[in-house]
């Protein structure tokens, strides 16, 4: 066997959770694997390296989240570790990605616990090595050894028997108070470098081996996609999503249940619009599948009130009646659809009362244009302050015609302010008494005073005495 100095380094961001069922403790189990990682990067040129953040969060995998994804893994660690690297073979086609590399790092984990001296053993001893091997793994010393490929059922073998050689001196050193200073603290180079090499040979045969596919199942490749998929999805990689979903559709072993559970997937983390296509998938093969109408027509009563939330009126009621559509029996679809489609009827008849009431404004800016005109300077103020106050009872709810109202009274009091200088300016002839400054000051003040009663009494004093003056003079004409 070849020698040389390595040091084992620990990935010292882990978790130091106990998990008394592995046999080695978490940190060294993750040390272990990343080590084995970066050597099979150097020899073989893979780019495990670039990928060992996922290697070893897979090494870190809780023994419950294990048991789930490789439910042999706690009776048979061999047969785990051999359907594992099957796996791993059939549906790598010469790509190693993340999700890749984390299955790489919990297929680690299966070959670093399957070689542990103390594997077999009672776990109060087995936890009070581990514990002690957990302080010094970073300072271990490793012999690496030539790979080897790894045929599972001899390989491990061998290689487990190696590991048990010491396990009873170990054991019988701990039971003995000796502990971690025995044969255990002198042997852990020897173990540590058992498995690292163990975990290298391994990762080294699935790399560069091939299996035939007889091995495997259509339903492993189903789970393993399947578990990749979920994997992207909660990074938020949807190119990798998207990719490990082509991977699943090459392998054709797709059914309509899975298309629903990748539509759940989907659907659950928010990808909604991506969920519909699984949905309307399902529903083309079965289209009577209540579990995927119901669904989707949750979909649409979400978007529906999302949008109603928003006031996008059309768009609430259009999303309604898609789940009304989706699903007939669905609660709440139908009410919120009559509730919408009246609130499009009294928005609508509230705009036309708005823009009545600004086309009405606007006819009292014409008229009292035509009322200036002709000097009628009282009936075309009181025109312009009634426009005035009809355009300020427009509201913002409609944002094009609440800019037209505040354009009206920006219009209407611009010649509010013109009428009222030329009232000062023609008071004199208006009245009949020529420029006297107390007519005109009458008027300044009157409009300065911005009255419209004051100016309309002004007015009509000044039409009053103009009639007055107009009879005398007639009078004088056709006195005898």
């Amino acid at each position: 066997m070849k020698r040389a100095g390595i040091v084992l380094t620990a990935v010292l961001t882990l978790s130091a959770l106990s998990m008394p069922a592995w046999a080695w403790g978490p940190r060294t189990r993750v040390a272990v694997v990343s080590m084995a990682s970066r050597i099979i990067s150097r020899d073989t040129g893979a780019q495990l390296v670039k990928l060992e953040r996922d290697i070893r969060a897979g090494a870190a995998i809780p023994q419950s989240e294990l048991n789930n994804m490789i439910p042999i893994a706690a009776s048979d660690a061999v047969g785990a570790i051999e359907s594992e690297m099957y796996l791993l073979q059939s549906v790598s086609a010469g790509r190693v990605d993340p999700y890749f590399a984390y299955r790489l790092g919990v297929l680690g984990a299966l070959v670093a616990d399957a070689t542990s001296p103390l594997a077999d053993s009672e776990p109060s001893v087995r936890d009070l090595y581990n514990t002690d091997v957990e302080g010094v793994i970073e300072r271990v010393q490793m012999r690496q050894s030539p790979r080897t490929k790894v045929e599972p059922a001899t390989y491990f073998s061998e290689v487990r028997d190696q590991a048990r050689q010491r396990r009873e001196l170990i054991v019988t050193d701990y039971r003995q108070g000796v502990g971690f200073g025995g044969t255990a603290g002198t042997a852990i180079s020897d173990d540590a470098s058992r498995s690292v090499n163990a975990v290298a040979d391994v990762f080294h045969t699935v790399l560069t081996g091939r299996v035939a596919s007889a091995n495997i199942s259509p339903s492993q490749i189903r789970d393993y996609v399947v578990r990749a998929i979920q994997f992207y999805i909660k990074r938020g990689n949807d190119a990798e999503t998207e990719a490990a979903y082509k991977r699943l559709s090459a392998l054709s072993v797709t059914t309509v249940d899975l298309q629903k559970q990748i539509g759940d997937m989907f659907y659950d983390a928010g990808k909604y619009e991506r969920a519909m296509q699984e949905y309307n998938a399902v529903l083309a093969i079965e289209p009577t599948r209540r579990d995927v109408t119901e669904r989707i027509a949750a979909y649409y009563v979400k978007l529906g009130d999302d949008a109603l939330a928003e006031k996008e009126l059309e768009a609430a009621r259009d999303a309604y009646q898609n789940a009304l559509n989706a699903d007939k029996l669905q609660p709440n679809a139908q009410r919120k659809l009559i509730d919408a489609e009246k609130m499009i009827q009294e928005r609508d008849a509230r705009l036309n009362t708005t823009r009545e009431t600004i086309t009405s404004a606007d006819e009292k800016l014409s008229q009292a244009e035509q009322l200036a005109f002709r000097r009628d300077y009282g009936g075309a103020i009181a025109l312009l302050y009634e426009a005035q106050s009809s355009y300020g009872t427009v509201t913002d709810e409609f944002a094009s015609e609440y800019r037209l109202a505040q354009n009206g009274i920006l219009t209407a009091e611009s010649r509010l302010n013109q009428l009222r200088r030329d009232l000062v300016s023609n008071a004199p002839t208006l009245s009949g008494l020529g420029a006297g400054f107390s007519t005109r000051k009458q008027a300044a003040d009157a409009a300065n005073a911005l009255d419209a009663e004051a100016l309309r009494a002004l007015l009509k004093s000044q039409y009053d005495a103009e009639i007055s003056r107009l009879k005398t003079e007639t009078a004088g004409e056709i006195a005898p």
